[in-house]
């Protein structure tokens, strides 16, 4: 989709949607062209039929992102601009709006905006290396986007991270359940295609609806969570995967999914 020189790769393998941060001479840092190409893939990718589910990654073992290029920003300064206010969507709330489940893997440091992609995906995986941090306290921004983290994080871990800008290692961002997988960096890309292969092969309509639902009893708690739940997945149970699931299983053969 992008050119081979292009801030972000794209290329879309056996039903597997693969983004890679490709600045590693800037520790992948979040330059307005990364913003860019990352909002147009988030806006497109669920009208994709061909994509199932999205890898989020970087080029490197060093870092996956080290956030916002504040150099970039030093120069947008000079003229009395602000490059989140040059972006559409400087939170990038987006990517947390997409239907598709979305695995980011973690190679590296991720900080800033680095750790706000990482906290924004459904599943995460990371090598031993990473490191994580939210360093906006220490360069005089801000971070209103970690509050979502109350739902990944105890409080404590939370206020650890933006009062502080200190790393944490993945060691224990994994022990916390902020990571479902730490595997060793030759092993990190495999890991992630293998957990993409697995959710690739299972009813997209039910993927999608467990994301969803899922998702929206954060806020609404239990009790309302279960009754939309209910409503979500009446389409799931209408729908001719859910007669294609059983018939498969008898017939004793892979069922071809349509995702209607």
């Amino acid at each position: 989709m992008f050119s081979k020189d292009s801030a972000v790769l794209y290329e879309v393998k056996d039903q597997i949607g693969i983004i890679t941060i490709n600045r590693p001479e800037r520790m992948n840092a979040i330059s307005i062209e990364v913003y860019e190409k990352l909002d147009y893939i988030w806006n497109t990718v669920d009208d994709d039929e061909n994509v199932r589910v999205v890898i989020l990654t970087a080029v490197g073992d060093k870092a996956f992102s080290a956030g916002m290029d504040l150099k970039q920003q030093s120069e947008l300064s000079k003229h009395g601009k602000d490059m989140l206010q040059m972006v559409e969507d400087p939170m990038m709330q987006r990517m947390t709006e997409v239907k598709k489940p979305i695995i980011t893997v973690i190679n590296g440091i991720a900080a800033a905006g680095g750790f706000l992609l990482a906290q924004n995906a459904d599943l995460r995986i990371a090598s031993y290396n990473a490191q994580f941090s939210i360093r906006e306290a220490k360069v005089g921004r801000g971070s209103p986007w970690a509050v979502p983290l109350l739902g990944m994080l105890p409080l404590n871990i939370c206020m650890e991270l933006t009062m502080t800008a200190e790393t944490i290692s993945a060691e224990r961002m994994y022990q916390l359940g902020f990571l479902n997988k730490l595997v060793e960096p030759n092993h990190l890309l495999s890991a992630a295609m293998g957990m993409a292969e697995t959710i690739r092969d299972n009813a997209p309509l039910s993927i999608m609806a467990a994301k969803q639902s899922l998702k929206d009893a954060l806020d609404l708690g239990v009790t309302l969570g279960l009754k939309n739940a209910n409503r979500i997945y009446e389409e799931v149970y209408n729908s001719q995967d859910a007669i294609e699931g059983p018939k498969a299983f008898a017939e004793k053969r892979k069922p071809f999914w349509k995702g209607r």
